[in-house]
């Protein structure tokens, strides 16, 4: 989810999924949350306040100082923050400093799933109500994360781009080189102008144009072709906008981490698609509960996490009893 910081042990998945992208499968594992992603979840909170305000402006961004800040510890069944704001003036900082406590111990909960053990709220910088930081814009978009993306799909042919011009500059120093008689050598530039010079019409130039126009093509389809989203949104009440960014496999591990706390299911199975999350539970011959109470218990148990993923999937339960 983020790097950096303090792992607890839990499951980790992001927007827009390829229809074509093989299903991610959670099975046993460990989800780790970083502190870092909890620090990112209190800032985004915080900035839904309307009292507070984001500086990023001379050496606090340059140090990397901005604020707001969090720093996190995360315990085995809490998370303690201490948030460093900045504060609309004038403002009542009473009213400020519960509204951000109730923000940010709401957000923790429903998208860490970590209580808050403890805030604590330091102001430590004003700006004039009606005057954001020239570089930090005041609307909703300063602070609207965007989600993760593979790498553009032009990049192994610019790649290969890269080489053919550095090949092209080792040959132009060449030539120049023989130009002034630093060395000696034919001259490649001059043999090929000349070699093409005396060409005449052949076939197989119809193959060689339209083998031009076909590659041309495809050039032009790879720098146009948007970047593939690699990871879901998850978002909480606490904010419009997702805060996180989990990928397919984080999405399945935390379905399979809540499945497999539910009584009587030994063993849990999770496969993300774009549409649908699949949830595979084995439990023990002869349990008490039946079947079907089963399915509503696990996806009771699973539902509220779908729910706050930014796309909408459907969850379906199927319960396979073990073999003693």
């Amino acid at each position: 989810m983020a790097d950096g910081g303090k792992d607890v042990a839990t499951p980790s998945a992001d927007p827009g999924f390829v229809a074509d992208e093989v299903p991610e499968i959670g099975g046993p594992g460990t989800l780790v949350i970083k502190e870092r992603a909890v620090s990112r979840v209190a800032v985004a909170a915080a900035l839904t306040v309307p009292a507070v305000v984001r500086q990023v402006g001379g050496m606090s961004k340059l140090t990397g100082r901005e604020l707001p800040r969090a720093d996190v510890s995360v315990g085995e069944h809490s998370v303690s923050v201490n948030l460093y704001v900045a504060l609309a003036w004038p403002c009542r900082i009473a009213d400020a400093g519960a509204a951000i406590a109730e923000k940010v111990g709401r957000a923790l909960n429903d998208i860490i799933g970590l209580p808050l053990h403890q805030l604590n709220v330091l102001v430590v910088g004003t700006s004039p109500a009606g005057s954001p930081e020239p570089s930090a814009p005041s609307d909703a978009a300063a602070f609207r994360p965007r989600p993760p993306t593979a790498s553009p799909a032009a990049v192994p042919v610019a790649l290969v781009l890269s080489l053919v011009l550095l090949g092209v500059a080792f040959v132009a120093g060449r030539e120049f080189l023989i130009a002034h008689d630093t060395i000696d050598g034919a001259p490649w530039i001059a043999n090929a102008v000349n070699w093409i010079a005396e060409l005449h019409w052949q076939p197989w130039m119809i193959g060689a144009a339209a083998a031009c126009v076909v590659v041309g093509a495809i050039l032009v389809v790879l720098g146009l072709k948007p970047r593939t989203k690699t990871h879901t949104g998850a978002g909480s009440k606490a904010s419009q906008y997702p805060m996180v960014w989990l990928r397919p496999t984080d999405v399945a591990r935390i379905c399979s981490d809540h499945a497999g706390s539910v009584p009587g299911v030994d063993s849990a199975r999770t496969t993300v698609t774009p549409k649908r999350v699949t949830v595979d539970v084995h439990r023990a011959a002869g349990g008490t509960n039946g079947s079907t109470a089963a399915v509503e218990s696990v996806r009771a148990a699973v539902e509220p996490t779908i729910a706050l993923l930014a796309d909408t999937r459907t969850v379906r339960v199927r319960v396979k009893e073990s073999k003693a």
